[in-house]
């Protein structure tokens, strides 16, 4: 938390707007260089895009603010990064106080992002405007700080809960809350903000904050805290990781099933894989809530598209899928690789037959993506390090096919793909979840059986612990690449030790003639590789703060840290 007087970050934030180009522009307006603290306090107009721009804080793509390199999903057991932006030294485990890597800047982010809606609540009463768009922008503030508390809670553990900003003479000694009344005082906040925002928007503000994207992040909230890592009895313990509530399971299921009965979201129906990976690239019935992303605007590391397609095509691979997920995506008949008699591991059929979302989800060798058949083999491959931009070749063997729009030249056109924070798919595996821990196994599987269904899977009849799983499994694969998911996940279970202590495995495609040398007449053939060797510690269960933050204000250090 720096202390920087809190004047120079309004006018920082709109200059930042300034840049960023909101469409509704204010006229016969300073030059916004020249724009004081009483002036954006006294316009309603520069609040409102004071409000707007810290939507910033809801993140994009990326675990880093600065882009979508690395993918959550790249320090999990469903992708490798191609390049260390900073996710190996949390596949590596070597992740510290004094070497953050991707997560470098995260405490130092949210925090900034709190007081800038601490300084907007500090001020909003004395601006002037309508009450109703002020009790609306309040709510939305009210969000995003409950959004940065709680990405905070969820990888640090309890934190200092901060209300009012600071002044260069405030004492910052300040103390970490519990977990337990971290949780209490985000359900709070996010309570008070569901009845201050609308139920819908109009088009044009697609994007903004409802009533529906409130009461996800209710949802998703209590479903962590109801988890086993925060159980008193598992390791660590403590007041800073703990949540003994008795009624955990029954909060989180309401929470999931409040926003089930507002009757707005709905499962959008598919009949194959191209209209399922559809779904991902514009706004549809079962988007919750989103980041629009307009062409005219381009950050070179949000382009998702350049970042993760093949170097065939002139992408640099960045999040490449690797086996250990491939190998998780069923047969059509619901079985998985080792069960089903539909699966033939051969060359030629290894890729057949399976459910529709690997196919939307997985580009994978020989695969028809933008016009033509991939080539990850040597020698000779367009995809492979004999392809174009050698250095850019998927090192598994796999790029990702979800959330790219192949209808675009990404060279020359901005995607325009939306950001999904919340989709109704997650909220009725949420339900499911809670569900089970509340012992209706039978509602559990109607909810979960509702996400199979739509890809034209059978349901599951499981009970028990293989119910469990079924459970854990369709999370994974529903949910694969989107946000942090799998790596919430992972840690809320607690199997993240033996997960991620699992290298990441690749596969490697060959063409080969009768003596079992290259040649580009040969016979194509696989073999499994290691693709990154990766180290799980149990500390990781919760990221170290930052050493710079403990020196500032002697916070105690998260467990296992020193």
């Amino acid at each position: 938390m720096k202390r920087i007087k809190y004047s120079i970050l309004v006018i920082i934030g709109l200059l930042m707007i300034s840049v960023t180009g909101c469409k509704d522009q204010v006229l016969n307006k300073k030059p916004t260089q020249s724009f004081t603290e009483q002036d954006i306090w006294n316009d309603i107009d520069l609040v409102k895009k004071f409000v707007w721009n810290n939507y910033n804080a809801l993140g994009g793509w990326g675990i880093n603010a600065s882009g979508g390199l690395d993918l959550p999903a790249s320090v999990t057991d469903n992708a490798y990064i191609l390049f260390d932006y900073g996710a190996w030294a949390t596949n590596t485990g070597n992740l510290s106080p004094d070497n953050m890597g991707t997560w470098g800047n995260r405490w130092q982010d949210d925090y900034s992002y709190i007081r800038n809606t601490n300084i907007f609540f500090n001020r909003i009463d004395e601006v002037e405007g309508n009450d109703a768009v002020k009790k609306r922008l309040k709510g939305e503030m009210k969000f995003i700080r409950a959004w940065c508390y709680a990405d905070l809670v969820n990888l640090f553990g309890g934190v200092p809960v901060i209300e009012k900003p600071f002044e260069l003479n405030d004492d910052f000694k300040v103390k970490r809350k519990s977990y337990q009344e971290s949780v209490n005082w985000i359900v709070k906040e996010l309570d008070a903000a569901k009845d201050m925002v609308p139920k819908t928007v109009s088009s044009n503000e697609w994007g903004r904050v409802t009533k529906g994207a409130v009461l996800a992040l209710k949802s998703r909230v209590l479903l962590i805290a109801a988890s086993k890592l925060h159980d008193p009895g598992t390791e660590p313990s403590g007041s800073l990781y703990d949540y003994d509530k008795s009624s955990k399971w029954q909060d989180a299921s309401d929470a999931a099933k409040a926003v089930i009965d507002l009757n707005q979201y709905s499962l959008v129906d598919v009949t194959n894989w191209k209209e399922y990976q559809q779904m991902f690239l514009h706004n549809n019935s079962e988007i919750i809530f989103a980041k629009p992303h307009h062409p005219q605007y381009r950050q070179r590391y949000s382009n998702i598209d350049n970042v993760n397609t093949p170097n065939g095509y002139h992408g640099w691979s960045g999040n490449c899928p690797i086996q250990n997920l491939v190998d998780d995506f069923q047969m059509k008949d619901g079985k998985s690789i080792d069960e089903s008699p539909m699966y033939n591991p051969s060359p030629d059929s290894v890729y057949e037959n399976r459910e529709m979302r690997f196919y939307a989800d997985i580009v994978y060798q020989g695969a028809t993506y933008r016009g033509r058949k991939t080539e990850f083999y040597l020698p000779g491959g367009q995809d492979s390090q004999d392809g174009p931009e050698y250095w850019n070749y998927a090192r598994t063997g796999y790029t990702m096919r979800k959330h790219m729009d192949e209808s675009i030249d990404f060279k020359q056109v901005n995607p325009t793909t939306p950001k999904i924070f919340f989709r109704l798919a997650e909220i009725y595996l949420n339900y499911a979840e809670a569900q089970f821990h509340l012992g209706n196994e039978g509602v559990a599987r109607e909810y979960v059986n509702k996400i199979r269904n739509r890809v034209k899977l059978p349901d599951i009849s499981s009970s028990g612990a293989d119910l469990l799983n079924d459970i854990r499994h369709e999370r994974r694969i529903e949910l694969c690449f989107e946000g942090y998911h799998r790596f919430n996940d992972l840690r809320r279970w607690m199997i993240a030790e033996d997960r991620l202590n699992i290298d990441a495995k690749g596969i490697a495609w060959k063409k080969v003639d009768d003596q079992g040398k290259l040649s580009l007449n040969g016979d194509l053939t696989y073999e499994f590789i290691t693709a990154q060797e990766r180290n799980f510690k149990k500390r990781m269960y919760y990221l170290p703060i930052p050493r710079s933050e403990i020196e500032k204000t002697d916070l105690k250090q998260n467990w296992g840290y020193k």
